[in-house]
């Protein structure tokens, strides 16, 4: 499965309001939404391939290795963060329903040697359910969300990440318009690949091989 992406630029790929070089670049939250549309849609698969159409005249192979080496750290350091938090999750969920569960036995354990005190175990019973169902709740619903992100990066991280020209796509597709707008060639009137106002990351089109 190749997933391909057509660029007017470069700069398509990171933030605008960052203006470090290739290698250190915040990505743009528009292609990391774009991925996950293209991923969710088409199903994530380990060892797809991104390729990212950009214009013959404006292509660099070092830049091209920057960017690449740039993307697959991002994409581990995003997984990284993800597993930490997954297991910090677990931990917490863990200590709220050992607490939950330990005010619940303290309670019954006073009631038992102080029988003036039976309101006692009523009044900790609140807090210990609270405690408990809490530490479930986290378990259960706080981590689905991280659990998502986790296999979303996971499956970024595996996947290869190449550039073409656009041109060149355009004429294996039998002249149609390339991804996302007009097909121009460099330098020429017709519009940007990109097509969109905002000159952001253009459509994408996942196909079946090159």
């Amino acid at each position: 499965m190749e997933i391909d992406i057509a660029l007017d630029s470069y700069d398509d790929l990171f933030s605008d309001f960052d203006i470090r070089g290739y290698g250190e670049r915040a990505l743009s939250k528009d292609l990391l939404d774009e991925l996950h549309i293209r991923l969710r849609r088409f199903g994530a698969k380990s060892g797809q391939e991104i390729v990212f159409l950009v214009p013959g005249s404006l292509r660099n192979v070092y830049d091209e290795e920057l960017i690449n080496m740039r993307l697959r750290s991002f994409f581990e350091e995003r997984h990284d963060y993800h597993l930490r938090e997954d297991k910090t999750a677990k931990l917490k969920s863990l200590l709220f329903v050992t607490a939950g569960l330990a005010l619940s036995v303290a309670a019954n354990i006073i009631v038992e040697h102080f029988t003036f005190l039976p309101i006692f175990n009523d009044f900790v019973l609140i807090p210990s359910w609270f405690f408990v169902w809490t530490g479930f709740d986290m378990l259960i619903t706080n981590r689905r969300e991280i659990t998502v992100k986790k296999r979303y990066y996971a499956t970024l991280a595996s996947c290869r990440t190449s550039f073409r020209d656009i041109e060149i796509y355009a004429g294996a597709n039998e002249g149609g318009p390339a991804p996302g707008g007009g097909a121009g060639g460099p330098g020429g009137g017709a519009p940007a690949p990109g097509g969109d106002a905002g000159g952001r990351v253009a459509r994408a089109r996942a196909g079946e091989g090159a």
